[in-house]
């Protein structure tokens, strides 16, 4: 399997967790000029920016330290940006790590 394939399927096992858990998917694969945002959810009157980290392979942490500042800072660029034309009246960022441990939701992450 890809890279590609492996991350589309590990955002579509975080919808899939993300919608048993009471939140709406609004957006998937959000991409703007100042970055890409996997997974936009409702989660109440709150938008959550979600990230996707899969690492069938790997350790649990590997993929949340994945999330670097330099990471974040495109993730919150884009979040800006949409923020623009979709307004909210809060927001949290949160990080899903899928590894060989199983699935790991960290909630606002940064």
């Amino acid at each position: 399997m890809s890279r590609e394939d492996t991350g589309l399927l590990g955002e579509w096992r975080a919808a899939k967790y993300l919608k048993k858990q009471g939140m709406r998917v609004m957006e998937r694969r959000y991409r703007c000029g100042h970055g890409e945002i996997d997974l936009i959810c409702a989660d109440g009157t709150e938008t959550v920016f979600v990230e996707v980290k899969t690492r069938p392979d790997g350790r649990i942490g590997d993929g949340v330290r994945a999330v670097n500042r330099e990471k974040r800072s495109r993730i919150k660029n884009a979040a800006a940006q949409y923020l623009r034309f979709h307004p909210s009246p809060s927001v949290r960022f949160d990080v899903i790590e899928i590894s060989a441990a199983g699935l790991r939701h960290i909630k606002n992450a940064f």
